[in-house]
């Protein structure tokens, strides 16, 4: 009774001619940085030229584009719309309109409307704008050695909105895993995922897979047995550490013997005889022959300096 009561009022509608606007009858799928294109047509098919045409985002105060008085009014547009929009309207006469929207990004995602008015009627119709973006293809790496096993890490950025992402063993079976995503300044999700794989664990994949659509994409890698081998790194540690101790005992070594050295040097004295001019004299030189030490003083002595001057070396025995 209901639904031809509805009936028999559409028709009278109808008849007395009025139209219906419809959209688009599903949501509008659109990836980052394409265009996305919104139909709206009269039903039955009525010309729109003198009518206005306005699409709008989420209320019909906030304008997309505006037809109105046969052209276009791009100052009643949004900010973030403006020479983004192109209004198709080929076929206004018959009303069927169409808003092409470039370069779409994920702030683009929402409802959106079209409302089509005369002097005397107006309707509109409504739909879901869906922005998606397909990310990169994981990147799996080592990060350490760590409770017998190896620590991987798969990463896969600008995804939206955010993605699952899985570890799956040769099998196919999943794995539980530690998994973080976080947004970079575009609005897209970069997620990563952490999986630890004992010895023998064969191929192991990581897959990273959109929500709406049916998109996957997957990295593989093989642990081979020469990764668990801790011998060659016990060795690497055990030599390193005697390098280390050997450098360490030479230098505390080379301290001592020249700090020895700078002291036997400064408590040798030189004494000028009584009664002349004392200056300071050269370094003497040393001459070292089996354990007796040869000591050459200056050749050059002033004037009144009394002594030797024959220049024989004096003999100290040790």
């Amino acid at each position: 009774m209901a639904l031809m009561l509805s009936l028999v009022l559409s028709l009278l509608k109808l008849g007395s001619g009025q139209w219906q606007v419809l959209g688009p009858g599903k949501p509008v799928q659109a990836l980052v940085g394409e265009d996305a294109v919104f139909s709206c047509f009269l039903s039955p098919e009525t010309n729109a030229e003198a009518m206005e045409v306005r699409f709008f985002r989420g209320q019909i105060s906030s304008v997309v584009s505006l037809y109105r008085k046969g052209k276009e009014q791009p100052s009643m547009q949004m900010p973030q719309y403006q020479a983004r929009t192109k209004l198709v309207k080929d076929s206004i006469a018959e009303g069927h309109v169409s808003l092409r929207l470039e370069n779409i990004t994920v702030l683009d995602a929402g409802l959106y409307g079209c409302w089509i008015g005369s002097q005397s009627y107006h309707q509109e119709a409504v739909w879901e704008l869906q922005v998606s973006a397909l990310g990169s293809v994981p990147l799996i790496s080592m990060v350490a050695y760590v409770d017998r096993g190896i620590q991987l890490l798969c990463r896969s950025s600008g995804w939206f909105p955010r993605p699952t992402a899985k570890w799956r063993g040769p099998h196919g079976q999943e794995l539980s895993t530690d998994s973080r995503t976080h947004t970079d300044m575009h609005g897209l999700f970069d997620v990563e995922i952490s999986l630890t794989v004992p010895e023998n664990a064969g191929t192991v994949s990581c897959s990273v897979q959109h929500p709406h659509l049916s998109q996957e994409v997957e990295s593989r890698v093989q642990i081979g047995d020469t990764f668990f081998q801790p011998v060659s790194w016990a060795l690497a540690v055990k030599v390193l550490g005697i390098l280390c101790s050997g450098l360490f005992f030479g230098i505390v070594g080379l301290k001592i013997f020249f700090s020895q050295f700078q002291e036997a040097w400064a408590g040798t004295l030189f004494t000028v005889p009584a009664g002349t001019r004392s200056e300071m004299l050269p370094p003497p030189s040393y001459l070292l022959f089996g354990n007796s030490c040869f000591l050459s003083p200056a050749p050059h002595r002033s004037e009144g300096d009394s002594g030797p001057r024959d220049g024989s070396p004096t003999a100290l025995r040790f």
